[in-house]
């Protein structure tokens, strides 16, 4: 596993799959309580896009696996790790990308999407309308404080 240093200096690590192909790099970013193994790796979604011949990439986000973690909380959220996607790119040498995002991935590749030219193939999944009702995170059926309650409570219930 490779790493690269975003903007703030925080590490984030990345995994690229190279093949000989025309086609551009497939960038693959996965979601909030999963990684890049969990994603993409363990159901062979890598397996099968390197298997018809594509060039791949998978980052871990900031906060998740190998990628740095900062205690900061201005360090995080979706329009900062769209940054880092395009950080990646540039670090990569990459001016175009077919961008896959599952969850909070597929929000940060709608973010990354509407401000990178880069991106010429847009994938999103495990989002629904309310990514575009709400402009973002869909919190009307479960708030911010409830759901971060839920995240450290000892708690099963």
């Amino acid at each position: 596993m490779a790493v690269f240093h975003a903007s703030d200096g925080t590490e984030i690590a990345y995994e690229v799959w190279e093949r000989d192909s025309e086609s551009p790099l497939v960038l693959l970013h996965h979601g909030f309580s999963a990684s890049r193994e969990t994603n993409w790796e363990a159901p062979g979604i890598v397996a099968a896009l390197t298997g018809a011949g594509r060039c791949v990439a998978a980052l871990g986000a900031r906060g998740h696996g190998a990628s740095g973690k900062p205690h900061d909380p201005a360090a995080y959220g979706e329009a900062r790790m769209s940054r880092d996607v395009s950080a990646l790119l540039d670090h990569l040498g990459k001016e175009e990308v077919d961008l896959v995002g599952y969850s909070m991935g597929a929000v940060v590749a709608l973010l990354t999407a509407v401000r990178d030219r880069r991106v010429r193939r847009l994938v999103v999944g495990g989002i629904g309308a309310g990514v575009v009702e709400c402009g973002g995170l869909d919190s009307r059926v479960i708030q911010g404080p409830a759901l971060q309650h839920a995240l450290r409570t000892d708690d099963p219930a």
